[in-house]
């Protein structure tokens, strides 16, 4: 489980929270959202202690108050129960039950949906969906984490060590494409390719070493 710390601060003679967070951009690497997460590098100002719970609880992470404390966010019942009925939840619901269609057009497009709703557990659900055989569901999959790419580096790089020889391939797919974005930080990759430059199964080893090239030519830039 992870936790995102709540910290007080003041501004402007009033006390405010204080949440780490990451910016999502759209194709014109304009921000169009801030959402909570434990490695992001902006940050979310809030003025009520409750609302700062309530973002990073919808956001799919636990939080840790100021004192020190864990926990998680506790909406009001009216709000809860609104929360349950909500419209995201049904439309989310629905995708996921196609997520594993035996049509594999249909499959491929519930992830390619998925990728438009940002949380660990969706993100989690992209990352083994790029060891599919299938072609276009694996394309989805990295098309969905490279839109993310510049706070899923870790989980990128942890895929290079997959068991499934696809998964680590599709990780220096994503590692390449997100590199040539401009959306993740080039040096952070450089030394997990060198490793996965030495990987059992050749189609990784050749590709990691190409990518490895393309990476570092892209880091001196």
């Amino acid at each position: 489980m992870q936790y995102i710390a709540i910290k007080k601060a003041q501004k402007n003679n009033k006390t405010v929270y204080v949440v780490n967070s990451i910016s999502l951009k759209n194709k014109d690497n304009a921000i169009v959202q801030k959402i909570p997460h434990p490695m992001g590098t902006d940050v979310l100002i809030f003025e009520k202690l409750e609302d700062a719970q309530n973002a990073i609880v919808l956001a799919g992470f636990s939080y840790i108050m100021p004192d020190g404390k864990k926990g998680f966010a506790k909406l009001p019942e009216d709000k809860k129960e609104d929360s349950q009925h909500s419209y995201e939840k049904i439309v989310l619901e629905t995708i996921k039950n196609k997520l594993n269609s035996n049509n594999s057009t249909v499959c491929a497009s519930a992830v390619l949906a998925l990728s438009e709703f940002p949380s660990q557990e969706n993100f989690d659900i992209l990352f083994e969906k790029i060891g599919e055989d299938n072609d276009s569901i694996r394309k989805n999959a990295i098309a969905g984490i490279c839109k993310y790419s510049n706070m899923l580096q870790n989980q990128i790089i942890k895929a290079l060590k997959h068991e499934n020889w696809v998964t680590r391939n599709s990780a220096i797919t994503c590692i390449l494409n997100s590199v040539e974005s401009g959306d993740s930080d080039a040096e952070k990759y450089l030394l997990p390719l060198v490793k996965a430059c030495s990987d059992p199964n050749p189609i990784v080893e050749a590709n990691a070493v190409s990518a490895l090239a393309k990476v570092y030519k892209l880091y001196l830039k």
